[in-house]
């Protein structure tokens, strides 16, 4: 770099050295010609030629000095055009980083006004450079003051730097500008290095504005908030916290957590910031905390950590919920649900929960032992044992109406039921209503008897009427039929018609009597009796009937059978119900006359460890019943028989007086073969006799 300068001022100083080497030859020529003109020494060539040696060495060493004077003027020349092209390169390349720079820069008088700026400030105040030049650094700003210049020397004295606001083109920008003043012999300027920190305190009032807004939200959560650092110290509590301790925040910022809202976990492995400082990030536990007037509070506690803005560990923020009151309405709850399970499950009948959707959410004991554990599935099927829903659901008659829904249907094993539907809205806000069923059966029986005995009774009564419009007549007549026995015993053809009179009298009479027994349904006492008269007594009051349709009746019945301990009305209404439904079922097979249409009665006697029975069956080849509805036949209102034909009481009204008498009754039946009623019913003694 040195050789190249030297290089570069020999450069320079070739003109000089020159224009010296001609001013000293000049002065040789000049002396020479002095010599000759003046001095007279000589001729003009002689004396540029001289060979004084004196002479020589003079002119020379004045022509060396010549020389060497003009070599060093022209090394200071060029030494001083170097300092001034150097100062203009850096001139231009400081011009250059002041025009192109990125952040504003300006320079001001002292005043503040402004001097000169480069593009970037330009581009701030989004105006010409000429707009700019002569205005004040005051003149833009959204606030104008008094005496600003002024402020604008402190500022320049201490050293600080400024932050102004601007308004252009309708937003607020703000510029910090660092002053920095310069000082020459000439002027005094200022230096202005600004930055556009329009974004920046953009952020930093939305800092602000979230910070306060977390501040508030801090201060009025409606739980207890507290922030504590790693050595348990509180750094920070909101006004909940404050009430819920009873420990003011002033009280309680600086001190440690476990002195400040002590609990069932502070100095335990199950502190929360000991916990959170071992791994766990969310913990939720109910604890027990001590007020500091000495009263204990549930609380909900929840911590989580809070790191610094390097993601950091700093401590933990903790939040407590006062959970007194949501104990105690948790605890009525348990109170009211245990009660309301009680009287659920206590329930004779069923009852369960069902949604729009057909599906049974829950169901109580008494439920699911008449249909299982049927959760989940649908109503229609379980109880109704359909593949789709009902065309008159009565549940959505409750929805529309929000009202309770009452609705009996007959099951397909002949029960009777009756459903309620009260509607109500859920928790999950969906409509379901609560089902309440009811089997009914031995109600309706209990009714439809108690109808049945009316009607007997009706018919009894007027049994009564007719009997005894025909007992009058009838007497007469077997009391005339008896004179014409007396008065034609020699005559063998008039007497004999008179007995035959007589005879179908007495059975007329007696006919009637035993219908009159028949309706007699008043309570009677249970009496020693021959269970062939009872049988007799029935089939006198459906033979003829029997007779009409061309059934046979074969009795096949032992002569000594032991008594038995019955009501015999009601033993003789059971043989009626079952000569019927026998009749029933031959007329079905054999609509016409048939040689097996036949009713076969057999009686016997059985015995057990502790009693003897007298058994009487009843056999016949009729239809018989299907193997699917065997088990369904006993039930009430189930009847095989046409609408109209039948109540579908006659068995189960059998079977309930059987089993009063401490019988029983067993069916059994081959569908379109036969039908086989056995009836045992218990003796008076415990004489055995066979059985056919």
């Amino acid at each position: 770099m040195e050789i190249f300068k030297i290089n570069k001022s020999l450069s320079y100083s070739e003109n000089l050295v020159w224009v010296g080497l001609i001013i000293g030859i000049f002065f040789w020529f000049a002396e020479s010609a002095l010599h000759v003109f003046v001095l007279h020494e000589g001729t003009f060539a002689s004396q540029i030629f001289t060979r004084d040696f004196h002479e020589i060495w003079k002119r020379s060493f004045s022509l060396a000095l010549i020389i060497v004077f003009s070599l060093y003027a022209q090394l200071r020349i060029t030494e001083g055009k170097m300092k001034d092209e150097a100062l203009r390169e850096m001139e231009r390349k400081y011009k250059t980083l002041f025009e192109e720079g990125l952040i504003p820069i300006f320079i001001f008088d002292l005043t503040g006004r402004f001097i000169d700026c480069n593009r970037a400030a330009i581009e701030f105040f989004e105006c010409p450079q000429d707009q700019i030049t002569g205005r004040s650094i005051w003149d833009y700003t959204v606030k104008k003051t008094s005496g600003c210049g002024d402020d604008f020397f402190f500022k320049l004295i201490s050293r600080k730097s400024l932050e102004i606001d601007y308004e252009l083109s309708g937003k607020i920008k703000t510029l910090m500008i660092n002053l920095v003043p310069y000082n020459d012999s000439e002027n005094r300027i200022i230096y202005g290095i600004g930055q556009d920190i329009t974004k920046r305190k953009k952020v930093e009032q939305q800092i602000r504005i979230a910070h306060t807004e977390l501040n508030q939200i801090f201060q009025t959560a409606s739980v207890g908030m507290r922030l504590i650092d790693k050595e348990c110290n509180v750094l920070k509590v909101n006004e909940t916290f404050s009430a819920l301790s009873g420990v003011s925040a002033e009280n309680a910022v600086g001190k440690k957590c476990y002195s400040v809202f002590k609990g069932g976990n502070c100095h335990t492995d199950s502190c929360s910031l000991k916990r959170i400082l071992n791994g766990e990030h969310d913990i939720e536990i109910e604890i027990e905390k001590n007020r500091k007037d000495g009263t204990i509070v549930s609380c909900l506690l929840t911590a989580r950590p809070f790191y610094d803005v390097n993601g950091e560990l700093k401590g933990i923020v903790e939040s407590f919920k006062n959970i007194d009151e949501l104990k105690r309405i948790q605890e009525n709850l348990r109170t009211e649900h245990d009660k309301l399970s009680r009287i659920l499950f206590q329930r004779l009948e069923g009852v369960g929960i069902i949604n729009s959707d057909f599906t049974i959410e829950f169901l109580n004991d008494a439920l699911q032992g008449q249909f299982g554990d049927c959760r989940g599935g649908k109503c229609y099927v379980v109880f109704r044992e359909r593949d789709y829903p009902c065309e008159a659901c009565i549940m959505h008659k409750a929805f529309i109406s929000g009202k309770l829904r009452r609705y009996e249907f007959n099951s397909s094993d002949g029960r009777i039921y009756e459903q309620t539907y009260t509607p109500f809205l859920d928790t999950d806000s969906q409509e379901k209503v609560v089902m309440a069923i009811r089997d009914v059966t031995e109600v309706k029986t209990a009714k439809a008897v108690a109808y049945r005995a009316e009607q007997l009774a009706a018919l009894g009564e007027l049994a009564a009427g007719v009997a005894h419009e025909i007992n009058n007549p009838i007497n007469g007549i077997i009391n005339y039929a008896q004179i014409l026995v007396n008065k034609n015993e020699h005559n063998p053809e008039i007497n004999g018609i008179a007995n035959r009179i007589r005879k179908e009298s007495n059975r007329v009479a007696r006919i009637v009597e035993n219908l009159l027994s028949f309706s007699r349904r008043e309570r009677q006492s249970k009496v020693p009796v021959n269970i062939e008269e009872i049988l007799d007594e029935a089939l006198a009051l459906i033979n003829s009937q029997m007779k009409r349709e061309s059934i046979i009746i074969n009795k096949n019945r032992p002569s000594n059978l032991p008594q038995i301990l019955a009501v015999p009305q009601e033993i003789q209404q059971v043989f009626i119900n079952i000569l019927s439904n026998a009749r029933y079922s031959l007329n079905k097979k054999y609509p016409g006359n048939g040689h097996d249409k036949i009713i076969q009665i057999e009686s016997g006697t059985i015995e057990n460890e502790k009693t003897s029975f007298v058994r009487v069956s009843f056999l016949d080849h009729g239809i018989g019943i299907p193997p699917d509805i065997i088990n369904k036949v006993i039930h009430p209102f189930f009847s095989t028989k046409p609408r109209g034909c039948g109540t579908g009481l006659g068995l189960s009204i059998s079977l309930g007086i059987i089993n009063e008498h401490g019988g029983k009754m067993v069916i059994n039946s081959r569908e379109n073969e036969y039908t086989r009623v056995t009836i045992d019913l218990p003796s008076v003694d415990f004489k055995m006799t066979g059985f056919t």
